[in-house]
């Protein structure tokens, strides 16, 4: 999958970014996957919770934004294709 130059290798569990790979966490690393394929549509949190994190986790929602800000640093530039949606979640958009 080709994103607006990130580059998801699902199968080798891979993330490009303009040629460069970069080190993803397993956890940041199904989250880039979750809103690339969801791409132009707003999420809330408890969706990113209940499709990334399943139900097996009863911590607060809010790890979602950790996560979010670990995995906008690590994109650059990229970064700003998560947009944050005030008291909602993220949308993932080019």
């Amino acid at each position: 999958t080709d994103v607006g130059g990130i580059i998801i290798d699902k199968a080798a569990h891979i993330v490009k970014i303009d040629g460069q790979e970069i080190d993803l966490s397993f956890k940041e690393f199904e989250l880039l996957t979750y809103f690339v394929d969801n791409k132009g549509l707003a999420l809330s949190r408890e969706k990113i919770l209940n499709n990334v994190w399943n139900y097996d986790y009863f911590g607060d929602a809010r790890t979602i934004d950790t996560h979010v800000k670990k995995l906008r640093k690590k994109l650059g530039d990229k970064g700003d294709y998560i947009k944050t949606i005030w008291g909602m979640g993220y949308k993932f958009e080019i």
